[in-house]
């Protein structure tokens, strides 16, 4: 699958916890972090997800200091905060991720979530500023439903919204009826976050079920479901529970098993 023509894994890694929590540093694992970083990307996962607010911008730091000799293979996703969505303040955040990630461009740069304060209008001109000016390569949205959607898609003069991450598992299912069909009309690729329900799927009877006609974990399932429609973006700092998030892929659920989950 390609994202702003790079092309990207199945399964990303999300960050949030790494190196901190909400706009708050924590530097006592940095070497654990690192080591999962680079783990994951041998193990075949090349996309990573980030944010400004993520450990205060530690997270983004780790991932630069982990993935600096892999610029051209890793694709890196990172977000903009929503009180930095005015035009000077969005660039700004953008350079400062850029610096704490050492890379040339981030590949793709997210409105994190919507400010109604804050004209889109305003918020996509800073992007595609950025565009231009090659801080980041591509740029999307999160936690934008139908309507904001396209209120960003029309605010564009450019170049387009490529992606909106929002929280999508097999309890979670709302953008199906909507959001997905129209976001794959034009050509929004969608970044799935909590994608294993915030640790439910590890103990969902139904999915261990059909896992045993796969030789596949509850895990495994889940994620596979939501590689239909997504790019699912869990989160761990755990080398065995990567391996199995990596085990989602390389085989389909039947179509009946899929319209079973759909409906659970």
């Amino acid at each position: 699958m390609k994202i702003c023509d790079k092309e990207v894994s199945l399964v990303g890694l999300g960050t949030w916890g790494f190196g901190g929590g909400y706009w708050s540093e924590d530097y006592s694992e940095d070497n654990k972090y690192i080591d999962i970083l680079l783990f994951a990307y041998e193990k075949g996962i090349n996309l990573f997800d980030t944010a400004e607010m993520y450990g205060n911008g530690h997270a983004e730091e780790l991932i630069g200091r982990a993935l600096k000799d892999y610029q051209e293979k890793v694709f890196i996703i990172s977000k903009v905060w929503p009180n930095h969505l005015y035009y000077d303040s969005l660039v700004k955040s953008a350079i400062k991720s850029r610096e704490r990630l050492k890379i040339r461009s981030i590949d793709l740069y997210l409105i994190h979530w919507p400010n109604r304060n804050v004209k889109i209008e305003e918020s996509i001109k800073a992007m595609e500023y950025l565009i231009d000016k090659g801080i980041i390569r591509c740029m999307g949205v999160s936690n934008f439903d139908v309507d904001l959607l396209n209120e960003a898609i029309n605010s564009t003069k450019k170049y387009e919204i490529v992606a909106n991450e929002i929280e999508y598992n097999v309890y979670n299912k709302w953008a199906e009826k909507d959001l997905i069909p129209f976001a794959n009309k034009n050509g929004v690729k969608i970044i799935a976050y909590s994608p294993l329900g915030k640790g439910r799927v590890y103990y969902d009877e139904k999915l261990k079920e059909i896992g045993k006609k796969y030789g596949k974990t509850s895990v495994q399932i889940a994620l596979n479901y939501l590689i239909r429609n997504s790019i699912p973006i869990p989160k761990s700092a755990n080398k065995n529970h990567i391996e199995e998030i990596m085990g989602s892929i390389g085989f389909s659920l039947t179509d009946d098993d899929y319209e079973y989950i759909k409906k659970l």
